[in-house]
């Protein structure tokens, strides 16, 4: 992995086919940019021609599958070029696909409340152009830090998804590991994990923004994907 340092902005840059970019915490946060802004920036220092990031509600519907007159999208799917998406996370997972030619891209939001909702299955059961193989899993909260309540529970169950496999109970509490959530998901469909790299957004933080750790801040680690 490469740290990308560009006019004080600070990148993670964890593949370059697909290109994904993770934006770093410091002094200077991509995050706070303005939509022109960040686009202008991409453009004159990747050469993209394009820049796009959603309302995200904790929804399903995925840009490129559905339609949203709000722009309220939690995950994308293109073949466009040199179009960058943005995935914005605060503990969440930001989940990026694409297939062996490298031809189709897609991001998806993965909170709890998308997995629940089957966001993964969506986009890979309507994907109407050819397989997703690969996939990258980015920041996020880590099992150990990501307590969970017995109401969050009962909602998978009421849709029939058992995920005590995925829990851990420590002291009368109990902790969800999302990460392992959607690799057993990401197998059933026979998509590759393309690298174990993926840090904590709760603990790493120097690196990264996290909503548990610190409430109520608005700002977001922003999972930047392009073809």
């Amino acid at each position: 992995m490469n740290t990308i340092e560009v006019d004080e902005f600070k990148f993670l840059e964890v593949s370059t086919n697909p290109n994904i970019l993770i934006s770093l915490k410091g002094e200077k946060n991509f995050c706070e940019l303005n939509l022109s802004d960040k686009s202008n920036f991409l453009k004159t220092n990747f050469g993209l021609y394009r820049y796009s990031e959603f309302e995200q509600v904790h929804g399903v519907l995925i840009d490129g599958l559905d339609t949203s007159e709000k722009n309220e999208f939690d995950g994308f799917i293109t073949k466009e070029k040199n179009h960058a998406f943005a995935i914005k996370t605060a503990d969440c997972i930001p989940l990026v696909m694409w297939d062996d030619k490298e031809e189709l891209l897609c991001g998806l939001h993965c909170g709890w409340k998308g997995l629940q909702q089957g966001i993964i299955g969506k986009a890979l059961e309507k994907n109407k152009y050819q397989n997703l193989t690969k996939s990258y899993i980015g920041p996020h909260i880590s099992k150990n830090y990501f307590e969970v309540k017995q109401d969050l529970i009962n909602k998978f169950l009421q849709v029939d998804c058992d995920i005590e496999p995925f829990l851990t109970r420590i002291g009368g509490k109990i902790f969800m590991d999302l990460r392992q959530f959607c690799v057993d998901e990401l197998h059933e469909y026979g998509v590759e994990i393309f690298t174990n790299f993926s840090p904590c957004s709760y603990t790493e933080i120097d690196h990264f923004f996290s909503w548990r750790r610190d409430p109520g801040n608005p700002l977001r680690n922003l999972t930047i994907a392009w073809l």
